[in-house]
């Protein structure tokens, strides 16, 4: 190999012949981002030329730029030669321009706008690697937050309902019927969406200073009034009371932990038909560690059904699939990554549910099951 100072040689481009071997590939988008490139800042970056005799004007780095200069008409091209006679070592420096590359510094790239990012190529995926969202978890001290609302007393007893302009809250137990009823009065409920408590162990090394914590705290060490234990039949008790206060054309959205997705399914087909099974990615989720030989779920699945009088899907469908059960993915066919919908929108099923409350930080509500108390 020359081992002289590199120059930089302008090549006619018909000269020049792309190597046999090239394992190198490219799709349209790319194409067109490099296109776009070149216009705008011209030909920065030499093609890599092998000068030895044997092996003479043979492309060894540089097969993409080379066929986008072509396709833009370009009949010079900027060349450094290299001196290889051996095949060998041609396709292994080949194999070494196309593989050593290096990766990107996400903190770094996140110093960037986002649409200069997106304008260069980066696709939604990873723009939401680079400007993730806080992985931190939600921490709420019920104690400041009372100190700051001026809180001395909370009044709240089980059985208690409230009427928020119209609206009922109760603080009441679900797989009670009269609880259920209460609440409802003479209205009807035309669509559940709960997140029910997950039969998880939920005091399993949930502990502060020796103690479990109650409600509050930080997720991971956090377990929910009244979840010490839970009825084996907890899911049939509170689906069955809620079956009692449904109006025609009822529709129900169920989220659980896959452990629990068989008996939610077998309780959801004795009184609805199951319509589709949501996927919600969370590709942010932390649980307490992030080795890489772990595996922990980066999803929540939600369940939806209605009643059988509900039509939907009214175009015949040839698919089995398709006529009985659908999953529902927020991805991209065919790709092996989950795509978003677009900024503001991320990891959630927006094309099906509106959030109107949000699971924010430290934000001086506390959340629970996902749904801020109301105001």
């Amino acid at each position: 190999m020359n081992k002289e100072n590199i120059s930089v040689v302008y090549q006619p481009i018909t000269s020049l012949s792309a190597s046999e071997y090239n394992p190198r590939t490219w799709n349209a988008e790319a194409k067109k981002q490099l296109k776009e490139s070149i216009s705008r800042f011209g030909v920065v970056d030499p093609l890599i030329v092998n000068g030895a005799e044997s092996r003479k004007n043979v492309l060894i780095g540089g097969h993409f730029r080379f066929e986008v200069l072509k396709e833009l008409g370009h009949e010079q091209v900027p060349v450094v030669y290299v001196d290889i006679p051996d095949l060998e070592r041609e396709k292994e420096l080949n194999l070494r321009l196309n593989k050593n590359q290096g990766e990107f510094d996400l903190k770094l790239l996140a110093e960037f706008d986002e649409s200069l990012l997106a304008s260069v190529g980066f696709d939604s995926v990873e723009l939401d690697d680079i400007f993730a969202e806080d992985p931190k978890e939600e921490q709420f001290d019920l104690k400041k937050e009372l100190e700051r609302l001026d809180i001395k007393e909370i009044s709240v007893q089980k059985g208690d309902l409230y009427d928020l302009d119209g609206s009922r809250l109760r603080c009441g137990d679900s797989t009670i019927e009269s609880d259920m009823l209460d609440l409802m009065g003479t209205d009807k409920a035309d669509m559940v969406m709960t997140d029910p408590p997950y039969r998880l162990e939920y005091l399993k090394g949930k502990t502060r200073h020796g103690e479990s914590t109650t409600g509050f705290g930080a997720k991971k060490n956090r377990r929910y009034l009244e979840t010490e234990s839970l009825p084996e039949d907890f899911t049939e008790l509170w689906m069955g009371n809620v079956a009692k206060i449904q109006a025609p054309g009822f529709s129900i959205i169920v989220y659980e932990n896959w452990k629990n997705l068989r008996e939610i399914w077998s309780e959801m087909e004795k009184r609805w038909k199951v319509r589709n099974m949501l996927v919600w990615h969370l590709p942010t989720r932390n649980q307490g560690y992030a080795a890489n030989h772990k595996f922990f779920s980066k999803h929540d699945i939600a369940m939806v059904g209605t009643a059988d009088d509900v039509e939907v899907d009214l175009e015949d469908e040839d698919e089995l699939v398709e006529n009985e059960y659908r999953t529902a993915l927020f991805a991209i066919t065919g790709k092996p990554h989950w795509e978003p919908y677009g900024k503001g929108k991320k990891y959630c099923p927006t094309d099906f549910i509106e959030f109107n409350a949000a699971d924010e930080k430290s934000s001086g509500q506390g959340i629970i099951f996902g749904v801020k108390p109301l105001p």
